[in-house]
């Protein structure tokens, strides 16, 4: 009778070893942990924004209400309740779809992060870079404003990633992508 805890070594076999769960990125080229863990704390970061910015600008009322009768104002336009609510719905729209393009730019850059485009990496760690700029000076300038625990959390993520996207087996993933990109443009010329 066999028992179910039994793990078969006695009876003179061993399990196959289970295959790699991440087959590797485009071209064979195995995909190190360094940028999949990458790949995610950009898009945290990315998430983490939106939802900042969705909570932050388009949900306050009180700041919403005072742009658009600038707006109105500044344009010479009348800033009645009808012309507010109005401007305020295209607003929101426009702000809205904004949001969802970064976003999606932004997805876009992991991506191609992931995928061994060094473009990627440079793009998303500039953009870290600036988030560091801007969030040190939101703090120099308020001081530790409680609104802030959104950009901390942002920044963290994305500065999370860029230390993922150096590591040395990151650098040589890329490294090898770049390597194969103009082996193949070389036969291409051929």
């Amino acid at each position: 009778m066999s028992n179910p805890h039994d793990s078969g070594n006695e009876r003179g076999f061993s399990p196959e070893p289970m295959p790699p769960v991440d087959g590797g990125g485009a071209g064979g080229i195995p995909r190190p942990k360094a940028i999949g863990s990458a790949f995610q704390a950009s898009l945290a970061s990315t998430a983490i924004a939106s939802v900042a910015t969705v909570v932050g600008v388009l949900l306050d009322r009180e700041w919403l209400d005072r742009l658009v009768r600038q707006v109105l104002e500044d344009a010479g336009q009348r800033n009645g309740p009808a012309e507010v609510a109005n401007a305020t719905v295209m607003i929101q729209v426009f702000l809205g779809l904004g949001i969802v393009l970064f976003a999606a730019l932004f997805v876009l850059f992991a991506v191609k992060m992931r995928v061994g485009r060094n473009w990627g990496r440079i793009v998303l760690t500039a953009f870290a870079a600036l988030g560091v700029m801007n969030f040190l000076s939101a703090v120099a300038s308020t001081g530790a404003d409680l609104n802030l625990m959104w950009s901390l959390a942002e920044v963290a993520f994305a500065v999370t990633a860029v230390i993922y996207m150096f590591r040395p087996e990151s650098s040589a993933y890329f490294a090898e992508h770049k390597k194969r990109r103009l082996a193949r443009r070389g036969e291409n010329r051929r």
